[in-house]
């Protein structure tokens, strides 16, 4: 069963709690945690694959907003409770069994648009890896002449003249023995003849 399903099978359980724009407290709180959990760019597609209209989430956004804020201003934490647990056991489901986008059910058509699936699809295109974008990322690179780079350039002829004036350090750094070495603890370690 999709989200969606599972939504509308939800919506009709709860015909006599209080609704905004076709939404429970609890179902909406359960959209949001689907929202928060798929990346931003993709909100107008997880709207439409659970069946709700970006238009009608926006005003039972506000509605729900409203709401809360005057349950919390009369002191009546009921709603807000039912709010808070609804929304932290959807997210604590989708980060232990994680769903693919596709699993929420297919899109409905977009208020405005003629075509549904086309809604979303700059939503989609934007998060297309390069290599999978109909257009080119680049232009083509012309071909090199050679297959490998050119060698580097010999320094000039100062530029190997300033490290010779520098202090010896290779005493200072430490050098492990290693298995075929001897260790001395008057000389430090010492090849094997």
């Amino acid at each position: 069963m999709s989200a969606a399903e599972r939504g509308r099978q939800a919506g009709r359980a709860h015909q006599r709690e209080p609704q905004i724009e076709g939404l429970t407290i609890e179902r909406y709180a359960e959209v949001m945690a689907y929202r928060r959990h798929f990346p931003a760019a993709r909100a107008t597609e997880v709207l439409l694959r659970l069946g709700i209209q970006p238009a009608r989430w926006d005003a039972a956004t506000r509605g729900w907003g409203t709401a809360m804020s005057s349950a919390l201003a009369r002191d009546e934490p009921e709603m807000l409770t039912r709010f808070a647990k609804a929304l932290a056991t959807q997210e604590r489901r989708l980060r232990e069994f994680p769903p693919r986008i596709e699993s929420l059910g297919e899109p409905v058509a977009q208020q405005g648009d003629i075509d549904g699936a086309r809604a979303f699809e700059g939503e989609r295109a934007a998060e297309r890896p390069s290599y999978l974008r109909d257009e080119a990322a680049s232009a083509p690179r012309e071909a090199a002449s050679a297959p490998w780079p050119a060698p580097p350039a010999e320094p000039a002829p100062g530029a190997l003249r300033n490290l010779h004036g520098t202090a010896e350090m290779s005493r200072f750094v430490p050098r492990p023995a290693l298995p075929f070495q001897e260790l001395d603890p008057a000389r430090g370690p010492s090849k094997k003849r």
